[in-house]
């Protein structure tokens, strides 16, 4: 008798995909039932999966038949069959959907299962039985789920051995600021792939970009040799700008943490849904089937910047990945500031100020913090 593995979709689209996962066997066909306003997610999940040579099919119940009792066993009679045994997810799916299936496959070779998300179990309703989920997510298979294409991701530009010994540099105050707020202000949003260190030395283009005179003792100072001598490329720029406390962030959390897939700088495509004008994630993980995000700041002196990189972090999350269920956090290396960490707390974010990196008995804790949420 062939299996056929069902799986109500609803709103949350990542436990049908992990059932699937976990309980799919060679020769396995798929059945997805849903109301019409949820169809599409159907799509989201088989992209997601990137299986190929499995028959899938689909009950869309149409608009009102998910509330008409009847009509609904009806429907979903009429696909189901005594040639298959059925594997039933009953996670997803509105509540009345939910007390409807068990009726739809009433003499049918069924069993059904209901996974106590977020947790990694599943269980097996009608007795005491469970298994784990040992299926692990991905970054892009998190967001694929979600209906989230990733259209780019940065690489490392430093060793992690340079990115530590900047990141004392900065802590330590042995770095030009000046030079770094130039930069960021002048030169990090522009459209050039690169630009000579002379001409940021002793030009001011129509642009009214500012001349930074200090830039070659800067970099002299800070051990920095560009790819190509004489020139910095926007990459380059980003990094010293910020983008080496991302760097370090990233390896922080490969080494303490040991997440299950990373990336750095994940760009999100192009919305009008996201409102906001940058739309990179600076670090992003999966663990434990858990999603999180972190926003790395070197600095944020004033409420309306923090106000900004809250807004920023919560419309990413809200408007496009409010159905991911992220972590966030705010690494900041900015002093302490409690009304800081307030306006982060009300929008659901945990926001981490520059004594949790520079007391290592205070980074120990950040990581304590997430590893208590993946459990």
């Amino acid at each position: 008798m062939k299996r056929t593995i069902v799986n109500l979709v609803s709103k949350e689209t990542t436990p049908n995909f992990l059932f699937i996962k976990e309980m799919m066997q060679p020769g396995d066909k798929l059945l997805f039932i849903s109301s019409k306003i949820f169809e599409e997610r159907i799509d989201w999940i088989i992209r997601a999966l990137n299986i190929a040579h499995v028959e899938i099919n689909r009950i869309i119940l149409s608009s009102g038949i998910e509330e008409k009792w009847t009509d609904m066993i009806a429907d979903i009679r009429q696909t189901i069959s005594n040639d298959n045994q059925y594997v039933v997810n009953l996670t997803c799916g509105t509540k009345y959907m939910i007390s409807a299936i068990p009726k739809a496959f009433d003499g049918f070779a069924v069993t059904f299962y209901y996974i106590p998300f977020p947790r990694n179990t599943i269980l097996t309703i009608g007795d005491e039985s469970f298994r784990d989920i040992n299926y692990r997510m991905s970054v892009k298979e998190y967001f694929d789920c979600n209906n989230t294409n990733i259209p780019s991701q940065k690489e490392l530009l430093q060793s992690e051995a340079y990115t530590q010994s900047f990141f004392e540099k900065f802590v330590n105050e042995e770095v030009n600021f000046e030079v770094i707020e130039k930069l960021r202000v002048g030169y990090r949003k522009t459209k050039i792939k690169h630009i000579t260190i002379e001409e940021i030395e002793t030009k001011v283009d129509e642009e009214k970009k500012p001349q930074i005179p200090e830039l070659s003792k800067f970099l002299n100072q800070s051990d920095f040799t560009p790819k190509t001598e004489g020139v910095l490329s926007k990459y380059e720029i980003e990094y010293l700008t910020g983008g080496w406390f991302e760097e370090y962030v990233y390896s922080l959390i490969v080494e303490k943490i040991q997440p299950q897939d990373i990336a750095l700088g994940m760009g999100l495509p192009i919305s009008e849904n996201i409102t906001v004008s940058n739309r990179d994630l600076d670090v992003v993980f999966t663990i434990e089937n858990k999603l999180f995000v972190i926003e790395c700041k070197t600095g944020i002196d004033k409420e309306s910047i923090l106000s900004e990189t809250v807004y920023k972090a919560a419309a990413l999350k809200n408007e496009r990945l409010g159905k991911l269920s992220a972590y966030t956090f705010i690494f900041s290396l900015s002093t302490a500031n409690e009304q800081f960490k307030d306006i982060a707390k009300a929008m659901n974010i945990t926001y981490y100020d520059r004594s949790y990196f520079v007391d290592k008995g205070k980074i120990d804790s950040i990581i304590s913090d997430i590893n208590k949420k993946k459990q």
